[in-house]
């Protein structure tokens, strides 16, 4: 091979590997099969002076052409690194060309393009194509061509649009030929003058920076500052308070608002408000003074809120479930000096109060009480005022509070009247919790315009079949729920059909709506609009309305147009907006923009800025990376710290995850990017749906649409996603875990038995995974299995295998040893869901809850397994339908097998978890192990309150006065139980009569122990550990110490949410409540 062959090889081999491809943004609404042309000639001072300095740079006028070329790519797709097609000869074919245009001159911007130029020329005469062939590479996706000689070449393959320049009676000409597919005719003469002015502005002055010079005409930029705004809408001189006094006084008898059995009407609502806001002026607020309210939603709620609007106060809500440490935090951040609450509702906020001073606190029921006159206060409140500050989650992990005005604050109210159309004697729902932004305009849009306020509790949320029934007798006209939400309410509504006559409209937010869902709502509620809301807390809540009356065209729902007075812009990193298609950061101006960070000024100065474009207005830059559409609606594309750069592409995280939520049977979505010990970066996809889908499926649908290099290596099951606290997507742990599961696929290792090959079949039926993709050392439950899908796997097997079996031997090759005898089978309760070596001294055993497997304990064990205890966890008999007819066990006979497993084991210090009615046999198995002297350190009650006897003794009645089938269609639907629906109906009941006998069992147990208290209470430490959402233990703050009649020391460790099954939910959480306890006998 002669040294030149060597050198092009080892050019376009490096070329070839880098990878990446421009892409242009489409833009029409017209889509046609076919080929535009679109014709501009060069200004000829223009040409004469890219002319000159061509001569001045030593380089040809093609390099000028060429630099011009390449900034219009970089404006139009967002990137720095830009590839386009470069046509070496008339009529050649295009060879791909890398070009950087990094911050710099127009001088350096010409020179690096004509290295690039020169580069490629001299090695254009090699075989590429040959060479991609050989390095097993697909042919780039090149989408543009640059032409120099004015060819005109054809528009094939995935070239979009083809740029030529040539000479023609004298004079320098532009010529675009473009798919009209994909491009309009407007879009093409935009293109065109882009790259004139880029010309225009390097003739001008070479030395100036490119990065800071716009190529948008001043109509293009007028169209996009101005008439992409919302619609000029007057707002009353009042602020949102005083508007509804004068609603008061037109309507004093009309109802206001509901909440359970309650009422106020809108003379009684104002009335107490006035009250409590005299109160809060008596104890001295001034002026934008903060004041908390700390209150369930509830009636009492909605008079705080509306008092301190009145008392010229900033509402500041908190949860009563918050952490101590976090309501402390967000006092003080807030510097805030008033606290308005109600009792229950005080159990972490006394605790905070007792680590600060100087703030006063106030029972509502207490204000109503006081001396105080109920006619309105009348304080002058400006529109400029702060009204509320929300604490939005930060970056840094410490939350940030977000103030906002009262002219904001009513611009927004009246967007959602306007495009929800909130119509006097109307009723708006309110479901979302306090601390989300979204809980205010539902809480009080409605009291504008004389409609009405629905109040729903959480625990009816929860249970979506009587949520549907209190929307429907409730008379709710206006909705909002996120979409995972809306998708359940679709699916009830669908096996428990009910007219919703009153529903005009349903609003979704906080989640990528799915066009697939909007289609299924408009096939099941064609007379009720769909609204996809989009917005930041920073920005007074939403900004833009997509209203919808039907399926809109397209792949994708998008964000739609700016709400009224708002002000939208897609820019790039100098504010300055992009042209129309092409992808940019979101920011917003206008009367939303809230005034900063409270007592954050490093984050405030970051984020709100002062607008380049309207003199005065503020302007806050978020972290949402989108593009406009035609017809000036909004696409959301991610957030910009979700941008990522594999093998040389730069690659948009959220739309590799867009595509993934548009195949069938996935729920929820996410992708991260994870780092091998080589330093290579991969893709990993997470989803959740019904089923676990065959890899062979989601990678075929992903390459439908997205290149190669954005289709994820890896992909990833799970039951659910995990959540952070505001309910998104936790991606942070989703990292961790593909660090753990791994970013490729596995070296697949074929079984090799005809046991291993039989039970490769069985998985393959069971986990919906093709049967050629099962190796060898497959693990059942890292490919996707759990507790029921093992019990499917025993019954597919006849019993040659059992549940006990499964969890012992989870790995294919050793499960096929068990089944031919080469390994022992062992009897007895307790199951090792953990790795040991050994040398642990200490387990942690776990009691599943009711109808249960010892598998519902591992993914804690998982996240226990560096460092932490060994985990055992309890297969209590006759809960392996598999297995026969083993009888169910008394709890008395289960816990003295327990103990007699735990003594041989030779352990000498035990942690026992009982989960739910799991909690009985944990408390008994202690108070055993106590008596036989065994060290049993802690004691962790999950998911349970003590209660009453009687209402113990009311739950055994009624659960003996169902049937099994009855009990397991209710247990189909819960958390806990996801895939029981999948379970013919005997295997199913054999569940639903565990759950019973589990349930009975506990409530018998823990009834007798409050008729008649042990005269010993455990000396071992208890600890509760409870989720803030699980509806079952909703008054954990102040009924966990009830635990105080069975055990010494009782102590709380809360997670912020997870629900009643944070086994599965929030497993890292939960092991957090094990370590803290294993470090205290660590150093014991």
């Amino acid at each position: 091979m002669g040294k030149q062959v060597q050198a092009d090889r080892e050019f376009w081999r490096t070329v070839l590997l880098a990878g990446g491809f421009t892409a242009i943004p489409r833009w029409t609404l017209d889509p046609m099969t076919g080929v535009g042309e679109h014709e501009a000639t060069i200004p000829d001072d223009v040409a004469a002076a890219s002319a000159r300095l061509a001569k001045d740079l030593a380089v040809p006028l093609e390099s000028v052409l060429l630099a011009a070329h390449a900034k219009v790519l970089a404006a139009l797709s967002g990137e720095h690194e830009v590839a386009t097609g470069y046509v070496t000869a008339q009529g050649g074919r295009p060879l791909p060309c890398r070009l950087t245009t990094e911050p710099g001159s127009w001088r350096t911007l010409v020179l690096d393009a004509h290295r690039a130029a020169s580069d490629l020329l001299l090695h254009k005469d090699f075989p590429v194509d040959e060479l991609r062939r050989e390095l097993g590479l697909t042919e780039p996706p090149i989408e543009t061509v640059f032409d120099p000689h004015g060819s005109g070449g054809d528009i094939a393959g995935n070239t979009v649009l083809w740029v030529g320049f040539s000479q023609g009676d004298g004079h320098l000409v532009l010529r675009l030929r473009y798919r009209t597919d994909a491009l309009d005719a407007d879009c093409a003469a935009r293109i065109a003058c882009y790259h004139l002015t880029a010309l225009a502005l390097v003739a001008a002055d070479p030395d100036v920076e490119h990065g800071r010079q716009s190529l948008l005409s001043a109509e293009e930029l007028h169209f996009q500052l101005e008439e992409l705004a919302g619609p000029r809408r007057e707002l009353p001189d009042h602020r949102f308070h005083e508007l509804f006094e004068q609603r008061v006084a037109a309507h004093p008898d009309a109802v206001a608002a509901v909440h359970k059995e309650q009422q106020l009407t809108y003379r009684e609502l104002n009335a107490r408000a006035n009250r409590v806001g005299r109160a809060l002026l008596a104890r001295g607020l001034r002026p934008e003074g903060v004041v908390a309210v700390v209150t369930e939603r509830n009636l009492d709620w909605m008079v705080a809120v509306l008092a301190v609007f009145k008392a010229g106060g900033v509402y500041l809500p908190i949860e009563p479930h918050f952490p101590a440490d976090r309501v402390a935090a967000m006092l003080s951040r807030a510097t805030c000096g008033l606290v308005l609450t109600e009792p229950g509702s005080t159990s972490t906020l006394d605790q905070a109060l007792g680590s600060l001073s100087g703030i006063q606190k106030l029972f509502v029921a207490a204000a109503y009480e006081e001396d105080h006159a109920d006619d309105d206060l009348g304080l002058r409140v400006a529109p400029d005022q702060l009204a509320y500050i929300y604490f939005t989650s930060g970056s840094t992990g410490e939350p940030k509070g977000a103030m906002c005005e009262h002219a904001g604050m009513l611009n927004h109210l009246y967007a959602k009247i306007d495009d929800l159309e909130i119509r006097e004697g109307q009723v708006v729902a309110q479901t979302a919790p306090q601390c989300f932004d979204i809980s205010l305009w539902q809480l009080v849009s409605g009291l504008l315009v004389g409609g009405r306020t629905l109040l729903v509790e959480q625990e009816v949320i929860l249970d979506v079949q009587r949520f549907v029934d209190r929307i429907v007798d409730g008379r709710v006209a206006v909705l909002q729920v996120v979409p995972s939400y809306l998708d359940v309410v679709v699916s009830c509504l669908k096996q428990h059909p009910r007219e919703l006559p009153d529903l005009r409209c349903v609003s979704v937010t906080g989640e990528a709506l799915k066009k697939e869902l909007a289609q299924r709502w408009f096939a099941a509620q064609p007379g009720i609009k769909l609204v996809n809301a989009y917005g930041l807390t920073e920005t007074s809540d939403d900004t833009n309305h997509e209203v919808m009356d039907r399926v809109p065209d397209g792949d994708r729902i998008l964000l739609g147009p700016a709400v009224n007075n708002v002000h939208v812009y897609v820019v790039d990193e100098h504010l300055t907006p992009v042209p129309l298609g092409a992808p940019g950061l979101i920011v917003f101006s206008g009367v939303c923009v809230g005034r900063g960070y409270v007592n954050d000024p490093e984050r405030t100065r970051q984020a709100y800025l002062a607008d380049p474009h309207r003199k005065g207005a503020r302007l806050y830059r978020g972290g949402d990376y989108g593009r406009w559409q035609p017809g000036g609606k909004l696409e959301f594309l991610g957030r910009r710290d979700n941008q990522v750069k594999i093998r040389g592409f730069r690659i948009e995280i959220g739309e590799i995850e867009n595509t993934l939520l548009r195949v069938p049977g996935v729920r929820d979505g996410a992708v991260v990017v994870t780092e091998r010990a080589d330093r290579s970066k991969h893709l990993v996809a997470f989803y959740s749906g019904w089923r676990q889908l065959e890899v062979g499926i989601l990678l075929d649908r992903l390459g439908e649409s997205l290149p190669e290099y954005m289709v994820p290596s890896a992909f990833h099951w799970r039951e659910s996603l995990p959540l952070t606290a505001n309910s998104k997507i936790d991606r942070k742990t989703l990292r961790a875990l593909a660090g753990e599961l791994g970013a490729v696929q596995d070296e697949y290792r074929p079984p090799i038995t005809p046991t291993e090959r039989q039970l490769a079949a069985a998985w393959a039926k069971v986990l919906g995974i093709p049967e050629n993709q099962i190796g060898r050392r497959d693990h059942f439950f890292d490919r996707g299995g759990t507790s029921l899908s093992a019990v499917k796997l025993a019954i597919t097997l006849d019993r040659a295998v059992s549940l006990k079996d499964v969890t012992r031997h989870p790995v294919l090759a050793d499960l096929a040893g068990l089944v031919d005898g080469r390994s022992e089978r062992r009897s007895g309760l307790l199951q090792s869901l953990s790795e040991s070596d050994g040398t642990q001294p200490a387990a942690l055993v776990c009691f599943p809850y009711a109808g249960g497997n010892a598998v519902n304990f591992l993914p804690m064990a998982r996240a226990l397994s560096a460092g932490g205890p060994a985990v055992l966890a309890v297969e209590l008999p006759g809960h392996d339908v598999a297995a026969g007819n083993e009888p169910f066990a008394p709890t008395a006979q289960v816990v003295e097998q327990v103990v007699v497993e735990i003594i041989g084991r030779g352990l000498t210090k035990v942690l026992l978890w009982g989960h739910s009615s799991g909690t009985a046999l944990a408390v008994e198995t202690a108070r055993k192990l106590q008596e036989r002297g065994v060290d049993v350190q802690r004691v962790f009650l999950g998911a349970q309150l003590l209660g009453s006897a009687a209402d113990r003794r009311a739950a055994v009645t009624e659960l003996t006065g169902r049937s099994d089938a009855e009990i397991a269609a209710t247990l189909s639907a819960d958390g806990g139980y996801t895939e029981l629906g999948e379970l013919d109906a005997r295997h199913a009941e054999h569940i639903g009569a565990a759950y019973r006998h589990d349930c009975v069992s506990a409530h018998h147990y823990f009834a007798d122990a409050l008729d008649s208290p042990p005269a010993n209470k455990l000396s071992a430490p208890v600890t509760v550990v409870v989720a803030a959402d699980d509806p079952s233990a909703a008054e954990y703050p102040r009924r966990y110490r009830d635990w105080q009649l069975l055990a010494e020391q009782v102590d709380l460790h809360e997670l912020a949410d997870g629900g009643h099954y944070f086994l599965r939910t929030r497993p890292s959480e939960a092991a957090e409540a094990v370590l803290r306890a294993a470090d205290l006998f660590a150093s014991s």
